[in-house]
């Protein structure tokens, strides 16, 4: 934990995302995403740190099955980063790590089991609505220099920041699908949606 941290990533999203931590409530991740996120986190030292309604979430966590709206998730990634004081590249490698785990619990090691990494990605759309509501992921189609992703969600929800950190959870599970090295790049971003360049 860094000492007087700034919050500065947490601050400039919930500036530029309409609305702040109220912002569409409709639009939700699960509570699994949440707890992983939480896991291994100092919990009173970061909800002294963040809004209140966003310490409440790190101090009463959601079970595995409840929803989130998705921009407190967002903010929560981002506070995590501000108040550990990590570096772009160490965020990406905490985030792959996360994910990894998530996706090899019990809960849903059957669900992550794929044959290849080109079946993974062919059912890509489905596997993020386990975990995100109001979101949508769609798989444009393969081409010689790999597979590209389109990530839609609402006006600035996702910034450059959280796009990363989601290529790292794409990156995961293509680890688990035994892709040779594979990498997930932001190839372009907007502020309704994304495209993803998936390699292996």
């Amino acid at each position: 934990m860094a000492d007087g941290a700034s919050l500065a990533r947490l601050e400039r999203y919930l500036a530029e995302l309409p609305g702040g931590l109220d912002a569409y409530p409709a639009v939700q991740a699960k509570g699994s995403v949440v707890r992983n996120v939480l896991e291994g986190q100092p919990a009173e030292a970061l909800a002294a740190a963040v809004p209140p309604a966003l310490g409440r979430l790190v101090l009463d966590p959601p079970v595995t099955s409840d929803w989130v709206p998705e921009a407190h998730l967002g903010a929560l990634l981002h506070a995590v980063a501000d108040v550990r004081g990590m570096t772009d590249d160490e965020v990406c490698a905490w985030a792959r790590a996360q994910n990894r785990a998530l996706f090899e619990s019990p809960a849903y090691r059957i669900l992550m089991a794929v044959m290849s990494p080109a079946s993974l990605v062919r059912f890509a759309g489905g596997r993020w609505e386990n975990f995100h509501r109001g979101t949508r992921l769609e798989v444009e189609g393969a081409s010689d220099d790999g597979v590209r992703v389109t990530l839609e969600f609402p006006p600035g929800l996702f910034d450059p920041f959280l796009l990363r950190v989601f290529g790292q959870a794409f990156t995961a599970a293509l680890e688990l699908s035994h892709a040779a090295s594979p990498q997930v790049i932001v190839e372009w971003s907007g502020p309704e949606s994304a495209r993803y360049l998936a390699r292996w």
